[in-house]
């Protein structure tokens, strides 16, 4: 019995690392400004430096 409640509080710890890891992972990712720029961020750089124009 000890080495089932041991082996599943292994496993909770695990899966709770790995989600806290991911989640720690991905906040760093977003303060440091890492994402990739999504397609509406892609066509208001290109319109304000003059590379896409609206009336094509």
């Amino acid at each position: 019995m000890k080495q089932v409640v041991g082996a599943f509080t292994f496993v909770l710890g695990l899966i709770f690392g790995l989600i806290g890891g991911a989640a720690l992972l991905a906040y760093a990712y977003q303060a440091a400004g890492l994402y990739p720029p999504d397609d509406a961020t892609i066509k208001f750089i290109a319109r304000e430096r003059g590379w896409l124009r609206d009336d094509v």
